[in-house]
This record gives structure tokens, C-alpha cells and sequence, in this order.
């Protein structure tokens, strides 16, 4: 069967992924001939373990083949790379940044107000990077679909007519614990945000999106819970 040259962008993108921040949001398939570029917290455990590794042969990846990763990697050029079709995941960026303190079972307004010290941790940096990383280099897109994390059952289901394989419904795994993302942000936060994220912000249209009117008294109680919470857990730590 003969190999689809994809057309977008791929100029450099070879010695891109060698230098990528995250190599191991680099999934490779080499039976089928595509790339899924993961960003965490985008629902990439769904797609990876929960449908990709069930179902199909030849994924490669950093976590679980870095020797076998680590060779395509050195040996991959771009003129190669145009015979990949290659996709990524996206998501509402005040979305996802609850999402990983959640996840770290860190305090948002805590977290966001202190990132930088955060991000000193490599792996709440990487959980945390832009996804414009993801999806383009030098300013120009590499990927040839983006699918939405609001809308990922659909837009997987077009990456599998696209890559040639069987639709399936994705399971929900790693779901955090977390109340609609609005309620976490201030003007403050939402400064922070908007600055940490202004291009994935231009790039994929995304907004802070109100899931239901937020006051100043849920935003302080929100804090108060998170913040007690933390303590519980600090001081169940010097019990044992």
C-alpha cells in the first residue's frame, strides 16, 4: 500500500523532537506510520494505555522502550517524518492547570500563585507545559489534526477513520477530583494564567469560560477548603 506524504509542516521538526522538553509525550507508531503528540492531563492515558497499547502493535515510547524510542529518534530525519501522519490533544488551558494541582494534590490558588517554585519540580513542569510545544515549531503547525479534550470521543473518532483503525469508546482514566475550573480564578489567577499561556490561548481560541457566576465569597471559601485540606494531609504526615 502506498505510504500517504502528509503535507504539513515538518522542516526541522526532526532535530525538534530530539531537543523536545518532553520526549516522553512522543508516541511513536511505527506499523501504522503515525505519531500521537501527548501532552499530560489531555486525556492521554485514555488514548495510550486504555486504547492504543490494547489495540494496535508497534507503539513505541520513552516510558516503557527507551532504548527502542531513543533509536528512532536518533535516526528519524524530516524528509522521513512526512510519511507520519501526526496528531496532538488540546485542552482549555484554565481547565487543565486545575487539573494538574488536583492531580498533584497541591492548593490552586497556592500553586498558580507560586509556579515558578513549583515548576523547580520537573515533573509539575512538565505536567504543566504549553501545548503549543505539542502542535507547532518556529511558529508553524506540524501536526495534521488537533483534536479538543472538549470533544475527544469525536475528534478521536475521526484520528481512527484517518489513521485506519477501528473506533472504540475511550475509557475515562485519571479523572481529577475537581469542581468546575471557573471557581478557581480570580482576576489575580486569571492574570497569571493568561500570561503563562498566551499562545495557546491565540492559537487554539480558548477563553475562561463560566460555568455558573462566580462571587468573591466562593472564591475565598474554595481557598479556605483547599487550604484545610492540605493541612490534614500535612499533619497526618507527622502523625506517622
Amino acid at each position: 500500500m502506498a505510504v500517504k506524504m502528509n503535507k504539513s509542516f515538518r522542516k526541522g521538526l526532526s532535530n525538534y523532537f530530539r531537543s523536545h522538553p518532553h520526549p516522553g509525550g512522543i508516541i511513536v507508531c511505527e506499523n501504522m506510520k503515525f505519531i500521537y503528540m501527548k501532552p499530560t492531563k489531555t486525556a492521554g492515558t485514555s488514548i495510550l494505555r486504555g486504547y492504543f497499547e490494547k489495540n494496535i502493535t508497534g507503539i513505541i515510547h520513552y516510558k516503557d522502550n527507551p532504548s527502542q524510542f531513543q533509536s528512532w529518534l536518533d535516526s528519524i530525519n524530516d524528509e522521513e517524518l512526512k510519511k507520519y501522519f501526526i496528531f496532538a490533544v488540546v485542552r482549555n488551558p484554565w481547565d487543565r492547570l486545575v487539573s494538574v494541582a488536583s492531580y498533584f494534590k497541591i492548593p490552586f490558588k497556592d500553586f498558580i500563585l507560586n509556579i515558578e517554585k513549583y515548576w523547580e519540580n520537573p515533573d509539575i513542569r512538565i505536567h504543566s507545559l504549553p501545548l503549543h510545544l505539542y502542535t507547532h515549531v518556529n511558529g508553524r503547525k506540524f501536526v495534521d489534526a488537533i483534536c479538543r479534550f472538549e470533544n475527544i470521543q469525536s475528534d478521536f473518532d475521526s484520528i481512527c477513520d484517518q489513521i485506519g483503525i477501528n473506533k472504540a469508546t475511550l475509557p475515562i482514566v485519571n479523572k481529577s477530583k475537581h469542581e468546575h475550573y471557573s471557581i478557581y480564578y480570580g482576576h489575580r489567577e486569571n492574570e497569571i494564567l493568561n500570561k503563562l499561556y498566551a499562545k495557546d490561548i491565540e492559537l487554539f481560541h480558548y477563553f475562561l469560560k463560566k460555568g455558573s457566576p462566580v462571587s468573591i465569597r466562593q472564591i475565598i471559601l474554595k481557598d479556605l477548603q483547599e487550604k484545610f485540606r492540605y493541612l490534614q494531609k500535612v499533619t497526618k504526615t507527622w502523625k506517622t
